[in-house]
């Protein structure tokens, strides 16, 4: 009897849940981990970034203004994103940007500090084959997902 056949037999299914325990690990890092009561979110509804930028008081104290051009937004197009903070003033800002209706890959645009809670960078947005997309962006200072405590949501369009 040969032991090596059955070794062998096994070692595609070895590799493959080798290959998802790393994917679950990296997804795991990638990922914002701010628990969803405390992440603040401000809504389309409430906030129309095709329509100029918008600002929200934070649970965190202080404010934020979010603003990005040109408008409307549209995929396969450079965007400047502007943030600013009036009570936090991190080295630079990363942005998680998801696709809610659907996954569009992961983005991750850096924003640099331009001034004293002033924040600017430039992404660009996929082409979507709907009409209408949704992003969830979320504001991640100096890139740690635990300091995540708030996200914007805007529309683009195709």
């Amino acid at each position: 009897m040969d032991v090596q056949r059955p070794v062998i037999r096994f070692l595609p299914v070895v590799a493959l849940l080798l290959a998802a325990a790393a994917l679950w690990i990296w997804a795991d890092r990638m990922l914002p981990k701010a628990d969803d009561a405390a992440l603040q979110v401000l809504g389309p509804e409430e906030c129309d970034l095709n329509a100029g930028p918008c600002g929200a008081v934070l649970r965190s104290g202080g404010t934020v203004e979010i603003g990005i051009a040109p408008v409307p937004v549209v995929g396969l197009q450079p965007l400047v994103l502007d943030l600013a903070f009036s009570a936090q003033d991190p080295d630079w800002i990363e942005i998680d940007l998801v696709g809610v209706e659907m996954f569009m890959g992961h983005h991750r645009p850096r924003l640099e500090r331009v001034g004293p809670g002033v924040y600017r960078g430039e992404v660009t947005l996929p082409a979507c084959v709907s009409d209408r997309m949704t992003w969830a962006a979320t504001v991640l200072p100096e890139g740690r997902a635990e300091r995540a405590g708030f996200q914007f949501r805007f529309t683009s369009r195709r």
